[in-house]
């Protein structure tokens, strides 16, 4: 009588979310850049994808079982992100978007941290910003004024105060690829809006910072892909609805942590539309953007932007001092 040789596998300590719809051009990067710790289960979730998304997943299944589908019927990414967060075996889950990358290191450090505070709701990272014609833009924490001054000698890991979110209201300090969540803390508030269609991250961030402590790693463990946002365009003016839609939401209790971060919070929409409108090659409107921002909020780094942006000397906000 033959027996069956039964193989057990072990829980994995990490459930990766990578939400792909028709990203067959960057989703084997990001899957490679997860690097090969045999502690993660990668759930890729394909959203109705039509580019062969599916034939690849089903040929890098079988060489990696690591490597679980999903699919999802191209809901959109906070569906599908929540499909993924449904199939989680792990007690942390972290997300990449699949045209964004992980770089060494940040899994290992990003337990860590989860491990030394495990109250944390969860953590997030640096990273760097790149254009998709490859120019480097700001990174994360470096376009973020206020959470730079208070926390720029920081190296290690860290736990935030009691006004982390006010942090995160204020500043787009939270990239989605960077962060690591208690799984059972993102099933209790339901995970993503799927009635935001943008936005819907932040939405998300700002709901976990008042339900328990967040984590950070000021150190630069993810690689952005940022991409070109005409502000009146119909992509620009959706997420300018979702942004006050959330902005409004939330206003009130970051009131009372920090009234300077609701004041705070809305020149800094005005400077994500500006760099939007610098990526798109609209300098004049960008200019106009930046100096509205600086009408709110006066600083020689926003008046510079401005004036490099009319001249067109430079792309976005990389490296003005």
């Amino acid at each position: 009588m033959q027996i069956e040789r039964i193989v057990v596998h072990p829980q994995p300590k990490l459930s990766v979310v990578i939400p792909a719809r028709n990203a067959l051009r960057w989703l084997p990067g990001a899957i490679a850049s997860l690097g090969a710790s045999a502690e993660i289960e990668i759930l890729v979730v394909d959203d109705g994808s039509q580019d062969g998304t599916g034939d690849y997943l089903r040929g890098i299944k079988a060489a990696d079982r690591r490597v679980r589908p999903v699919l999802t019927a191209g809901l959109g990414p906070a569906a599908a992100r929540n499909a993924g967060l449904a199939a989680a075996q792990a007690p942390l889950v972290a997300f990449l978007d699949a045209d964004d990358r992980w770089r060494r290191g940040k899994i290992a450090a990003q337990m860590e941290l989860h491990r030394l505070h495990p109250d944390l709701g969860f953590s997030f990272t640096d990273h760097r910003r790149f254009a998709e014609d490859g120019t480097e833009l700001a990174t994360g924490f470096g376009r973020c004024r206020m959470f730079a001054a208070r926390h720029s000698m920081r190296r290690e890991g860290f736990v935030l105060e009691h006004d982390a979110q006010a942090a995160i209201y204020a500043e787009p300090l939270v990239a989605t690829s960077t962060v690591m969540a208690s799984t059972a803390l993102l099933r209790a508030v339901g995970g993503f809006n799927e009635q935001l269609q943008r936005s819907e991250d932040w939405d998300l961030w700002l709901h976990l910072a008042a339900c328990a402590p967040v984590g950070c790693l000021p150190r630069t463990f993810a690689d952005h892909l940022v991409r070109a946002v005409d502000p009146e365009g119909g992509e620009g003016l959706a997420q300018r609805t979702a942004r006050r839609r959330v902005a409004e939401a939330y206003a009130l209790p970051v009131s009372h942590l920090d009234q300077e971060a609701v004041l705070h919070c809305r020149s800094s929409h005005l400077t994500l539309e500006a760099d939007g409108a610098a990526l798109a090659g609209l300098r004049v409107q960008a200019a106009l953007l930046r100096l509205t921002a600086f009408a709110q909020r006066p600083s020689r780094k926003m008046a510079r932007a401005a004036a490099l942006d009319l001249f067109g000397i430079r792309r976005l906000d990389q490296h003005v001092p």
